[in-house]
Protein backbone atom coordinates (compact mmCIF):
# COMPACT_ATOMS: atom_id res chain seq x y z
CA UNK A 1 0.00 0.00 0.00
CA UNK A 2 1.28 3.47 -0.88
CA UNK A 3 0.32 5.95 2.10
CA UNK A 4 1.25 10.23 2.67
CA UNK A 5 1.31 12.22 5.45
CA UNK A 6 2.37 15.86 6.20
CA UNK A 7 3.33 18.60 8.93
CA UNK A 8 4.18 16.01 11.78
CA UNK A 9 5.66 18.74 12.93
CA UNK A 10 8.31 17.26 15.76
CA UNK A 11 5.40 14.78 17.21
CA UNK A 12 7.32 11.72 16.81
CA UNK A 13 5.08 9.72 19.65
CA UNK A 14 1.96 10.72 17.23
CA UNK A 15 3.83 9.96 14.37
CA UNK A 16 4.66 6.25 15.66
CA UNK A 17 1.08 5.74 16.61
CA UNK A 18 -0.21 7.18 13.32
CA UNK A 19 2.46 3.83 11.34
CA UNK A 20 0.54 1.65 14.12
CA UNK A 21 -2.82 2.83 12.67
CA UNK A 22 -1.93 2.49 9.06
CA UNK A 23 -0.67 -1.13 9.77
CA UNK A 24 3.01 0.23 8.09
CA UNK A 25 4.82 -2.39 6.79
CA UNK A 26 7.72 -3.37 5.08
CA UNK A 27 6.35 -3.50 1.76
CA UNK A 28 4.39 -0.18 2.37
CA UNK A 29 5.70 2.87 1.22
CA UNK A 30 4.63 6.58 3.02
CA UNK A 31 5.68 9.89 1.56
CA UNK A 32 5.76 12.51 3.82
CA UNK A 33 4.93 15.62 1.97
CA UNK A 34 7.12 18.63 4.51
CA UNK A 35 7.48 19.93 7.48
CA UNK A 36 8.59 17.34 9.83
CA UNK A 37 10.73 19.26 11.96
CA UNK A 38 9.83 22.65 14.37
CA UNK A 39 7.57 23.67 16.71
CA UNK A 40 7.40 20.21 18.23
CA UNK A 41 9.40 18.35 20.44
CA UNK A 42 11.16 15.57 18.78
CA UNK A 43 11.98 16.86 15.57
CA UNK A 44 15.19 15.03 14.48
CA UNK A 45 13.56 11.74 15.84
CA UNK A 46 10.70 12.12 13.07
CA UNK A 47 13.36 13.02 10.72
CA UNK A 48 16.10 10.37 11.46
CA UNK A 49 13.04 8.14 11.22
CA UNK A 50 12.42 8.62 8.17
CA UNK A 51 15.93 9.04 6.63
CA UNK A 52 16.30 5.55 8.00
CA UNK A 53 13.82 3.86 6.68
CA UNK A 54 14.14 2.81 2.70
CA UNK A 55 10.05 2.73 2.18
CA UNK A 56 9.84 6.61 3.30
CA UNK A 57 10.35 9.39 1.27
CA UNK A 58 10.70 13.10 2.45
CA UNK A 59 9.18 15.87 0.18
CA UNK A 60 10.34 19.20 1.33
CA UNK A 61 8.75 21.49 3.02
CA UNK A 62 8.97 25.24 4.05
CA UNK A 63 10.02 24.21 7.50
CA UNK A 64 12.77 21.88 6.48
CA UNK A 65 13.42 24.98 3.88
CA UNK A 66 13.78 27.72 6.83
CA UNK A 67 16.29 25.11 8.44
CA UNK A 68 18.07 25.03 5.22
CA UNK A 69 18.60 28.31 4.54
CA UNK A 70 18.80 29.61 8.20
CA UNK A 71 21.51 27.44 8.84
CA UNK A 72 23.21 28.99 4.80
CA UNK A 73 22.62 32.62 6.26
CA UNK A 74 25.04 31.55 9.16
CA UNK A 75 27.28 30.71 7.04
CA UNK A 76 27.19 32.55 4.07
CA UNK A 77 25.64 35.93 5.34
CA UNK A 78 21.84 36.76 4.97
CA UNK A 79 20.41 34.72 1.83
CA UNK A 80 16.89 35.72 0.23
CA UNK A 81 14.08 36.33 3.17
CA UNK A 82 14.97 33.38 5.71
CA UNK A 83 17.72 33.89 8.32
CA UNK A 84 17.98 32.40 11.74
CA UNK A 85 15.89 35.06 13.40
CA UNK A 86 13.01 33.99 10.81
CA UNK A 87 13.19 30.65 11.52
CA UNK A 88 13.07 31.15 15.00
CA UNK A 89 10.25 32.82 15.32
CA UNK A 90 8.73 30.26 13.37
CA UNK A 91 9.45 27.33 15.88
CA UNK A 92 12.80 26.77 15.12
CA UNK A 93 15.01 27.86 18.00
CA UNK A 94 14.34 24.09 19.48
CA UNK A 95 15.42 22.11 16.49
CA UNK A 96 18.44 24.43 16.23
CA UNK A 97 19.89 23.81 19.37
CA UNK A 98 19.34 19.74 18.89
CA UNK A 99 21.07 20.13 15.56
CA UNK A 100 24.22 22.16 17.08
CA UNK A 101 24.43 19.40 19.72
CA UNK A 102 25.25 16.91 17.17
CA UNK A 103 28.52 16.08 15.74
CA UNK A 104 29.69 17.38 12.39
CA UNK A 105 29.02 13.82 10.18
CA UNK A 106 25.54 13.90 11.62
CA UNK A 107 25.04 17.43 11.26
CA UNK A 108 26.08 17.14 7.40
CA UNK A 109 24.00 13.44 6.60
CA UNK A 110 21.05 15.53 7.69
CA UNK A 111 22.12 18.70 6.22
CA UNK A 112 22.49 16.45 2.69
CA UNK A 113 20.01 14.92 3.30
CA UNK A 114 17.11 17.72 3.35
CA UNK A 115 19.23 19.48 0.38
CA UNK A 116 18.64 16.31 -1.87
CA UNK A 117 14.86 16.29 -0.93
CA UNK A 118 12.38 16.61 -3.96
CA UNK A 119 9.60 19.58 -4.14
CA UNK A 120 6.90 17.38 -5.15
CA UNK A 121 6.34 13.51 -6.54
CA UNK A 122 4.44 12.92 -9.50
CA UNK A 123 2.11 9.29 -8.47
CA UNK A 124 0.49 8.76 -11.85
CA UNK A 125 -1.89 11.24 -11.68
CA UNK A 126 -1.51 11.85 -8.33
CA UNK A 127 0.72 14.78 -7.24
CA UNK A 128 2.26 15.34 -3.86
CA UNK A 129 3.37 18.76 -3.11
CA UNK A 130 3.63 21.24 0.10
CA UNK A 131 2.30 24.27 -0.10
CA UNK A 132 0.54 24.14 -3.74
CA UNK A 133 0.17 24.88 -7.38
CA UNK A 134 -0.81 27.76 -9.33
CA UNK A 135 -1.44 27.22 -12.93
CA UNK A 136 -0.84 29.84 -15.42
CA UNK A 137 -2.81 28.42 -17.77
CA UNK A 138 -6.01 25.94 -18.31
CA UNK A 139 -4.48 23.51 -20.58
CA UNK A 140 -1.28 21.36 -20.13
CA UNK A 141 -0.15 18.28 -21.68
CA UNK A 142 0.55 16.52 -18.31
CA UNK A 143 1.38 17.10 -14.93
CA UNK A 144 5.43 17.35 -15.14
CA UNK A 145 4.54 20.77 -17.50
CA UNK A 146 2.51 22.17 -15.23
CA UNK A 147 5.06 21.62 -12.18
CA UNK A 148 7.59 22.79 -14.07
CA UNK A 149 6.46 26.14 -14.57
CA UNK A 150 6.32 26.50 -11.10
CA UNK A 151 8.60 28.42 -8.75
CA UNK A 152 10.35 27.04 -5.74
CA UNK A 153 8.32 29.96 -3.56
CA UNK A 154 5.03 28.85 -4.66
CA UNK A 155 5.38 24.89 -4.23
CA UNK A 156 6.92 25.28 -0.51
CA UNK A 157 4.89 28.40 0.68
CA UNK A 158 1.74 29.25 -1.58
CA UNK A 159 -1.24 29.38 0.44
CA UNK A 160 -4.10 32.29 -0.13
CA UNK A 161 -3.81 32.41 -4.01
CA UNK A 162 -3.35 28.61 -4.32
CA UNK A 163 -7.24 27.82 -2.00
CA UNK A 164 -9.23 30.86 -2.68
CA UNK A 165 -8.81 30.98 -6.98
CA UNK A 166 -10.56 27.99 -8.91
CA UNK A 167 -7.74 25.21 -9.80
CA UNK A 168 -9.32 25.28 -13.22
CA UNK A 169 -6.85 22.20 -15.29
CA UNK A 170 -7.62 19.79 -17.86
CA UNK A 171 -5.94 17.38 -16.31
CA UNK A 172 -6.82 14.16 -14.79
CA UNK A 173 -6.24 13.45 -11.15
CA UNK A 174 -5.48 15.66 -7.94
CA UNK A 175 -3.44 17.49 -6.29
CA UNK A 176 -2.21 16.33 -2.41
CA UNK A 177 -1.03 19.11 0.00
CA UNK A 178 0.20 20.26 3.08
CA UNK A 179 1.07 23.37 4.78
CA UNK A 180 -2.04 24.76 5.20
CA UNK A 181 -4.08 23.44 8.31
CA UNK A 182 -7.61 22.40 6.66
CA UNK A 183 -9.30 24.47 9.44
CA UNK A 184 -7.32 27.55 7.88
CA UNK A 185 -7.91 26.59 4.62
CA UNK A 186 -11.47 26.46 5.78
CA UNK A 187 -11.19 29.96 7.26
CA UNK A 188 -9.78 32.20 4.60
CA UNK A 189 -12.19 30.04 2.10
CA UNK A 190 -15.19 31.21 4.10
CA UNK A 191 -15.93 27.41 5.13
CA UNK A 192 -18.15 26.07 8.18
CA UNK A 193 -14.76 25.20 10.05
CA UNK A 194 -13.94 21.20 11.30
CA UNK A 195 -10.40 21.43 12.49
CA UNK A 196 -8.45 17.88 12.23
CA UNK A 197 -10.44 16.91 9.08
CA UNK A 198 -9.23 16.32 4.94
CA UNK A 199 -10.00 19.23 2.85
CA UNK A 200 -11.48 18.48 -0.30
CA UNK A 201 -12.36 20.64 -3.32
CA UNK A 202 -12.32 19.40 -6.99
CA UNK A 203 -8.92 18.40 -7.10
CA UNK A 204 -7.73 19.85 -4.72
CA UNK A 205 -6.71 17.18 -1.09
CA UNK A 206 -5.46 19.06 1.81
CA UNK A 207 -4.18 16.84 4.62
CA UNK A 208 -2.52 19.38 7.24
CA UNK A 209 -4.98 18.33 10.36
CA UNK A 210 -2.80 20.87 12.09
CA UNK A 211 -1.60 18.25 14.86
CA UNK A 212 0.14 20.98 16.54
CA UNK A 213 -2.58 23.27 16.78
CA UNK A 214 -5.07 20.28 18.83
CA UNK A 215 -6.23 18.87 15.37
CA UNK A 216 -4.81 15.48 13.80
CA UNK A 217 -2.45 14.24 12.07
CA UNK A 218 -3.52 12.26 8.76
CA UNK A 219 -2.90 9.67 6.89
CA UNK A 220 -4.20 8.86 3.32
CA UNK A 221 -3.95 5.91 1.62
CA UNK A 222 -3.32 6.06 -2.15
CA UNK A 223 -4.87 2.67 -3.23
CA UNK A 224 -8.16 2.84 -1.97
CA UNK A 225 -7.87 6.30 -0.64
CA UNK A 226 -9.15 5.43 3.34
CA UNK A 227 -8.48 8.08 5.50
CA UNK A 228 -6.71 7.64 8.84
CA UNK A 229 -6.39 9.86 11.39
CA UNK A 230 -4.77 10.20 14.68
CA UNK A 231 -5.68 12.64 17.64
Amino acid sequence: MIYVTADIHGYYKAFLHLLEEIRFSPTDILYVIGDTIDKGPESFSVLKHIMAADNMELILGNHEEFMLEALKSQVYGKRDFIDMDLWFKHGGEETYKEYMQMGPQEQQQIFRFLSTRPLYKILGSTVLVHGGIIPKKKIYSCWEELLKEQDRKTLLWTKEEFLTKPFEINLDGRVIFGHTPTSEIQRVRGEPQTPGVIWKEGKRLGIDGGYLFGGRLIAVCLDNDKIYYVK
